[in-house]
This record gives structure tokens, C-alpha cells and sequence, in this order.
């Protein structure tokens, strides 16, 4: 056991530099996936967190004005278990740096919230005429405490200041960045003055049975119709989800693809190295087998030395792994509102960052340990090393057309081909990297590419909405506006076709700013039993056709619809939990949901998509519609919000993209420096031979750009289907995405893959440029 040690402890001095890098290899492949562990389990926890310590609300939603009375009439109905009311207004603010949407809440009393409580971060909360940011407002606008900030509703209306004397953190709430909003918090006083109210407006349930959640809020809404107070669509939150949840997990999937390749791609890393170490050391193997070694001492004795590697980066990993996942973790709770959660290292970590280390080295190192040791001394013993270049008849013919060209490519290209197993393995290596970096472009490319098609399908440049109902027919009052070229009548609610939850539009029955694309049947009209169109993912999953009858569930009321056609839409909303479209006409769906003829919300179509057109547009038509408490929001900006998202995805996708390179670079050195290793009396030649520097670096640089070309050519073959598989895997999870994948990705990825394989190539290269000639050609 001594002598296997000292054995060990002499390969690890022997090759400082490719143990170095075969151990980055292991630490990135077990960093990876205890990244993703840890984030996974840091996010459930943070949801748990969240709930508990918030008094999370199940039921949340706009209404008119709540009388102390009417809010203990609703605590006293069944399955409640506490209320709680604010004052919410939505308008805009101006730290100095331009304007801004913010979502502006009153609380009566911070400490005494009983549901969504928020957290204080910094400074303190806000009396009369003060004003509390979410922290996350500094994405938007760089606002500090003691700042004064101006609100106004529409530039008609005068300023009003509040000065900022803290920041908050909102519990399970985007970020202010990916929903292009800031949120805001004031004491209840001071935005009822502002709103023009004489009570809270917003109303908060937690009850005590989630499964009865529906039927509460049902129970609520009749409750407050009945004494003649306006309730709006109550968001209902469902307890296994958060908001942004789908999102995260289909990005924690896609991260999780790249790191199982990042480990496969470091077990490639070690078995090339340790199919080095056995062509170099068989002549040592030939004298212990011929002393009387057997079999399994010979492969404990490098099974030994890879463990030892394994182990190291095991350690190493799992803690890079820990911080990693602790950042993007934190980075992730942030961007949803979950409370973010400390440093923890459960068994399921430490299990798998120590079963990849094990599955990545001995994996990588048992099948060329016994591959050495099981040949015959004989051969072991008159190992010549590399074989003379003049006697591989077959490479010299091959590389000839090289040769006239360029005998420095002709070299490199010879080099290659002398090992040929361990180039194979290189270029796997090269290949799952290049393939990730193209699936990941082409995902990214896909998401955003299908994102910019939906907005086209819905065609409004603006929507605007009341704080009061209005009738239908204040749509030619909206027309009468010179930046108007058409209104519409839109209506949205929330329902479920047995228990698939969907959002239900109503919309015109003719000529429809919506664009929509029919894949089967006809367009919504007035029918009995009422008309109706589903997205085709929802038919999909509710195995609808045309034709059949259904029954749609609304609140309290069960109404029975027949499908007259499947439209081809996949659009959705960051933190969605519903499935799909129904779409009907407006009249219908106001029947439905007993709103008589008042309107939701109003489409426009302005004469222009300019941006700062649209903005002069909202802000006339805010100023001609003040009185009735306007809400609008422009298609840009909820645009850019989804592009923020997309953004984010794509971040991340990339960082682990740059993991798999790295392995792929790495992977690339490590073979140059094992042939420099192999090679060294031939660069002695060189040497003597008056090779300079810059002709021993252009070797080594052609060799790792011959194996980064083929790896280029394989790596893009390979992944235009791992970009199909991503496409499609986001496309369950999320949306369904059309595919695009772009020449100039696949461009731009052979140019930078070639720029940063020079670059690696040319360390190996002065290396062995600063080979003595006459220590290497006396070795032996």
C-alpha cells in the first residue's frame, strides 16, 4: 500500500499541468449538477418560506370601495380565515430619470398586515406623504431614501411629491425589471387622497381550506354584488405554484440538460487522460506484470491515481457547486419576490456530487486501466511510444494536398491523426460544446422570435381600463381621439373546462384587431349554446374538437359552449398557471359573467407603433377618459417585459453553455499537451533544426484548430437536433415555439469556437517551444 501511494503522489507531481486540468474537468462536471440540485431545492424552500412566513393570500383582486362592515361580513363567511384590505392605484413616478409605471399601495398599518406581509429592507415604512420602494424599482430608476419623487396619474395632472424614506421586498411578487413596474408602498391615507377614494380597494382572502378556494371566491363575489360593490377577477393562487413558477422550472430543466452533458463531457476529459498515462507508462507496466504483478494490482495502482483526481474534484465541486447554486438561487428569488434562503448542503447534494464525482473518474479510468493491464508483457516491453511517421503510408497520402499548402498544417494534421482514439474522444468533447452553444442560440432565438409574432397576432398598440365600469359604447368616446384608428370592446375572465383552468376573451364577431390564425372551423358568433374558438394547445389537452359540446365552468356557473373552431395561439403571461384560449364574442361573455353591457377593457389600434407616439397617445386619452380613472398599458412595454424574461433565460442558459466550453477548451489543451508530452524528442529535433518559436506555436495552434474545425462541422450536425429537442421541451413547459435558427449564429459560433481554440492552443505551444533540445535528445 506504501508503494502505491508513493506511486500516486509521483504521477501527480509528474504532470502538474494535465492533472490541473483533468481536475477543473471534474470540479466543473460536479459543480454543475450540485448547482442545479441546490436550486431546485433552495426554490421549493423559498416558496414554503414564503407562504408560511407572509400569510400568503389565496384570493387577491380589485373591488369598489370596502366599508369596515362589509369587510367583517366577508370574515364571517365559511372556510375564511383571515382579510385584509388595501388601496391600490396605478399610475406613474419621476425620481429624475423619467417616468416610470409603479404600482402605488396604501396599507392603515404596516404592523399590524395580516396578509402578504412586506418586508422591510431598508430605512423605514412609510407615514402620510411618504413613499417605500420595492427594492427591486432600482432595475427601473436609481431611487435613494431621502429622494422626493413626483407621481401623476397623465401629464395633465398636477404633480404630487412623496418623499422615499424606504425599501420593501413583496412577497411572491416579480420584479420590478421583468414586469417594467415599479411597486410601491404608502400609508392608506395617502393614496386614498390621491386615487379620490373614501375606503380600500383591494381585497386580500386566506382561507382555511385551499380546496374550497373557488367556491369561497365565488361566495365572495355574490356576497359583494349583492350590496351593489364592483368586484373585478379574482386571482386566485394555486399552493403547489408562484408566480414566474412554470418559467423557472422550465429554465432549472434546460439547465439541468447542460449540466448532465458537463459531467459526461469531464468523464470523456479523464479517460483521455488516463489512456494517455497507460501509452506512456507501458513499459512500466511490462515490468511489474513480468515481476509477477497481477491484473488488479496494476489496475488498482490507476485506478488509485484517477480517484485521487476524482476525490479532489469532488470536494472542490461540490463546493463550487453550493455557491453557484446559492447565487443563482438568490438571483432567482429576487427576480419573483420568494424570500431568499441560506447556505445548506443536504445529503441529496453531497450524494450526488459524490456519485458523479465516482460515475465521472472511475467510469473514465477503469476501462483503460484494464486495457493496459490486461496486455502481454511482451508487447508492454518493446513499446516504442509513438509510432515513426514514415511508416503510416496511408496519413502521408492523406495529408499531402496539406503538405503543399502548408507543411505547418500538414504537421499538425498528421499529429491528429496519429492518435486517432484520442483525437475521437477530443472531438466528442469539441462536439457536445458547440452543439450546446447552437441549441442554446437557437432556443434563444426561438423564444424571442415567437414572442415578436404573438404581440403581431393580438394587434392593439394600447389597452385601457377604468377603475369604474363604463358601458360599451364609450368606445366612440375613445374615437373621437386623433391618435385613434380603431377601438374595440374586449372582455377577459378566468374559467376551466373541467379542471383545466383557461383565459376566456371576448371579442368582436367580425374584423378583429386579433389576427387570428384558424387551423379548423369558423371564427366566434352569437350561437345558443354560445360559440366558441380554443387555442389549439388547449384543445390539445383537453382532446376537444370542432363541433363538440363542452361545458366551461365561470365562477358559480356552469355554462355550456360548442367549439366552432381552433385557432393556432400559444401566447401567454410570465407566472401564467392556465392552459390556453377561449375566445367568444363580448356579448357572450358579459352574459356569462353577468356584467350587463359595461366593458372590460378597450383595444386600440393608434396611427402609429412609435413608441413615443403611443406614449403622446395614452397620455391624451388618459387625459380625455380622467374623470372615469383610466389604467392603460402599451404594447411595447409589456413587450419589453417579456424580452426582459427572455433575457434572463438566455443569461443563464449561456453561463452553463460557457461551462460545457470551458470543458470543450480544456479538453482541447489537454490532448496538445499530452502529445507534447509524447512527442518531446520531435520538438528537440525541431529545435535543433533551427524551428523558432513562432514555427513550434504554429504546430501545436494547427493541430488544435484541425480538431476544432471537425468538431465545428460535428458539433452543428449534432446540434440541430439538441436545438429541435430544446425547442420542444420548452415548448411543453411553456408555449409552443416556432423554430428558427439562424446562419449567423452558426457563423458567429465557428469564428469565436476557432478564435478561442488559437488561443487555447498557443499555451501548449510555447511550452513546447521552451523544450532544451539537449536535455531531451540525451534522454535515454
Amino acid at each position: 500500500m506504501r508503494t502505491l501511494i508513493r506511486k500516486i503522489q509521483r504521477d501527480l507531481r509528474r504532470r502538474p499541468l494535465r492533472n490541473l486540468l483533468t481536475l477543473l474537468g471534474v470540479i466543473l462536471g460536479v459543480a454543475g449538477i450540485v448547482a442545479i440540485t441546490f436550486t431546485t431545492r433552495a426554490l421549493s424552500e423559498a416558496q414554503a418560506n414564503t407562504y408560511d412566513g407572509n400569510q400568503r393570500a389565496d384570493i387577491a383582486g380589485f373591488t369598489g370601495d370596502l366599508s369596515p362592515t362589509v369587510l367583517n361580513l366577508i370574515e364571517r363567511q365559511p372556510n375564511i380565515d383571515t382579510v385584509d384590505a388595501w388601496t391600490v392605484a396605478t399610475t406613474r413616478f419621476d425620481a429624475g430619470y423619467g417616468w416610470n409605471n409603479v404600482r402605488l399601495i396604501g396599507v392603515e398599518d404596516f404592523s399590524t398586515m395580516q396578509l402578504d406581509i412586506v418586508d422591510l429592507v431598508e430605512g423605514r415604512f412609510p407615514g402620510r406623504g411618504e413613499i417605500a420602494f420595492d427594492a427591486s424599482t432600482r432595475e427601473l430608476s436609481p431611487v435613494e431614501i431621502g429622494q422626493t419623487v413626483a407621481i401623476r396619474r397623465s401629464p395633465a395632472d398636477p404633480l404630487e411629491y412623496l418623499t422615499v424614506v424606504g425599501f420593501t421586498r413583496s412577497p411572491a411578487a416579480l420584479g420590478a425589471g421583468l414586469m417594467n413596474r415599479a411597486t410601491a408602498y404608502s400609508s392608506a391615507g395617502t393614496v386614498q387622497a390621491y386615487s379620490e377614494r373614501s375606503a380600500n380597494n383591494y381585497l386580500l382572502i386566506r382561507v382555511t381550506d385551499t380546496r374550497q378556494t373557488n367556491q369561497v371566491a365565488s361566495d365572495v363575489a355574490s356576497l359583494l354584488s349583492k350590496r351593489g360593490i364592483f368586484t373585478g377577477n379574482f386571482v386566485i393562487r394555486d399552493p403547489a405554484e408562484f408566480v414566474g413558477s412554470n418559467e423557472l422550472n422550465t429554465l432549472l430543466l434546460l439547465l439541468g440538460v447542460f449540466s448532465i452533458l458537463g459531467a459526461a463531457l469531464s468523464s470523456f476529459l479523464v479517460a483521455n487522460t488516463m489512456l494517455a498515462v497507460m501509452a506512456e507508462e507501458s513499459n512500466q507496466i511490462g515490468i511489474i506484470k513480468s515481476l509477477g504483478g497481477q491484473r488488479w494490482q496494476v489496475m488498482l495502482t490507476y485506478l488509485g491515481y484517477g480517484l485521487t483526481l476524482g476525490a479532489a474534484g469532488t470536494v472542490a465541486g461540490l463546493g463550487m457547486g453550493l455557491l453557484i447554486g446559492l447565487g443563482i438561487s438568490r438571483y432567482l428569488t429576487g427576480l419573483t419576490g420568494l424570500q431568499q434562503p441560506g447556505l445548506s448542503l443536504t445529503f441529496r447534494e453531497l450524494g450526488l456530487a459524490l456519485l458523479v464525482g465516482a460515475i465521472v473518474t472511475v467510469s473514465a479510468t477503469a476501462v483503460p486501466a484494464f486495457r493496459g493491464a490486461s496486455q502481454r508483457v511482451a508487447p508492454l516491453l518493446r513499446s516504442a511510444g509513438v509510432r515513426s511517421e514514415s511508416r503510416l503510408t496511408f496519413i502521408r497520402k492523406l495529408t499531402a494536398p496539406a503538405a503543399n499548402m502548408s507543411p505547418t498544417l500538414a504537421i499538425g494534421l498528421r499529429n491528429v491523426l496519429r492518435r486517432p482514439g484520442r483525437s475521437l474522444m477530443t472531438l466528442i468533447v469539441v462536439t457536445v460544446a458547440v452543439a450546446s452553444f447552437v441549441s442554446t442560440q437557437a432556443l434563444s432565438r426561438s423564444v424571442s422570435t415567437t414572442v415578436d409574432e404573438l404581440y403581431e397576432l393580438y394587434g392593439a398598440d394600447a389597452w385601457i381600463s377604468f377603475r369604474r365600469p363604463v358601458s360599451d359604447a364609450f368606445t366612440h368616446d375613445i374615437a373621437s381621439s386623433p391618435h385613434v384608428l380603431q377601438v374595440e370592446t374586449w372582455t377577459s375572465a378566468t374559467g376551466a373546462i373541467g379542471s383545466t383552468p383557461t383565459d376566456i376573451w371576448g371579442m368582436p364577431e367580425s374584423n378583429p384587431l386579433y389576427s387570428y390564425r384558424l387551423v379548423e372551423g369558423t371564427w366566434v358568433g352569437r350561437s345558443n349554446p354560445v360559440s366558441a374558438v380554443l387555442s389549439r394547445n388547449l384543445a390539445e389537452t383537453i382532446d376537444a374538437r370542432v363541433g363538440e359540446k363542452r361545458v366551461l365552468d365561470v365562477g358559480n356557473r356552469s355554462v355550456p359552449i360548442t367549439i366552432v373552431g381552433i385557432v393556432d395561439d400559444s401566447s401567454t403571461y410570465l407566472g401564467s398557471t392556465t392552459t390556453g384560449q377561449i375566445f367568444m364574442t363580448t356579448a357572450d361573455i358579459n352574459r356569462i359573467v353577468a356584467r350587463g353591457d359595461t366593458a372590460d377593457v378597450f383595444a386600440l389600434k393608434l396611427r402609429s407603433s412609435d413608441i413615443e407616439f403611443v406614449d403622446q397617445a395614452i397620455a391624451d386619452i388618459e387625459e380625455l377618459t380622467r374623470i372615469h380613472g383610466p389604467v392603460t398599458l402599451a404594447a411595447y412595454s409589456d413587450q419589453q417585459s417579456a424580452r426582459r424574461a427572455i433575457d434572463i433565460l438566455t443569461l443563464m442558459l449561456n453561463a452553463m453553455v460557457v461551462v460545457v466550453a470551458t470543458v470543450g477548451l480544456i479538453g482541447i489543451a489537454n490532448t496538445l499537451i499530452i502529445n507534447i508530452t509524447e512527442r518531446r524528442r520531435e520538438f528537440g529535433v525541431l529545435r535543433t533544426l533551427g524551428a523558432r518559436t513562432s514555427h513550434v506555436v504554429s504546430i501545436l495552434v494547427s493541430e488544435g484548430l484541425v480538431l476544432a474545425t471537425i468538431g465545428l462541422i460535428a458539433g452543428v450536425i449534432v446540434g440541430y437536433p439538441l436545438a429541435r429537442l430544446m425547442v420542444d421541451l420548452t415548448s411543453e413547459e411553456l408555449f409552443e415555439l416556432s423554430f428558427h435558427l439562424s446562419a449567423t449564429s452558426v457563423v458567429a459560433t465557428f469564428a469565436l469556437s476557432l478564435l478561442a481554440v488559437a488561443a487555447v492552443s498557443a499555451i501548449p505551444g510555447v511550452l513546447a517551444s521552451r523544450i532544451q533540445p539537449i536535455q531531451v535528445l540525451r534522454y535515454e
